[in-house]
């Protein structure tokens, strides 16, 4: 009976808690699943990313672009770094196709990101909505782009992080139509060279 009596009083106990709790306050925070993501993983074999609807550019004519990779921990990313490219003036962009917004809300963007090497942060991360799509620095040049200023803490300054690190969710709510995202690189053989790795990039729906 005393058994009885101690079930009965804990699971009174239990509910009254759970009744003082509202669905927000316990609530994990989740993604909705994305209508844009890119993982890398489709691709045949490894090397400059030549992707349909993607621009990969140097803006100052460099031969060193946005790059495949592979590592088994990983599996394949993109990556890009200055060092060793003998450029002193590293501008490279990898340019999404272009993202629809029309039939969404409260879109934000999030990607995984390594910082190996790191002595500078070089990565940076823009919105343009007039890009034209034509793989060459005079589209670039010629369209109006938005600094996202996404804040990359993590990263290791001997060797690589042994894990990807998530970036924070970037806002994109105030964009319609279609938009374009560009990770750009600005680095120097001889100055900032941290070598980036970027993957699972995705926007999605975020509410």
């Amino acid at each position: 009976m005393k058994k009885v009596i101690k079930s009965l009083l804990i699971l009174s106990v239990a509910f009254t808690l759970n009744s003082c709790v509202s669905e927000d306050d316990t609530a994990l925070p989740s993604l909705k699943i994305p209508f844009f993501e890119e993982g890398f993983e489709n691709v045949e074999q490894t090397g400059v990313i030549d992707f349909e609807g993607w621009s990969n550019v140097s803006l100052n004519g460099g031969s060193k672009l946005w790059e495949t990779r592979y590592y088994s921990a990983d599996g394949t990313y993109a990556q890009l770094s200055a060092f060793g490219s003998g450029e002193t003036n590293m501008d490279t962009w990898l340019i999404t196709p272009a993202v629809d917004l029309e039939q969404t809300t409260s879109e934000a963007l999030r990607f995984a990101y390594k910082a190996a090497y790191y002595n500078g942060q070089a990565l940076s991360v823009w919105v343009s909505t007039d890009y034209d799509g034509s793989n060459t620095a005079e589209g670039i040049n010629n369209a109006n782009w938005t600094n996202l200023n996404v804040d990359l803490p993590d990263y290791a300054t001997s060797g690589y992080p042994s894990t990807f690190s998530q970036s924070p969710i970037l806002d994109l709510s105030s964009y319609s139509g279609q938009i374009y995202i560009a990770f750009r690189y600005q680095g120097s053989s001889s100055g900032v060279s941290t070598t980036y790795q970027i993957d699972n990039i995705i926007i999605f729906e975020n509410k």
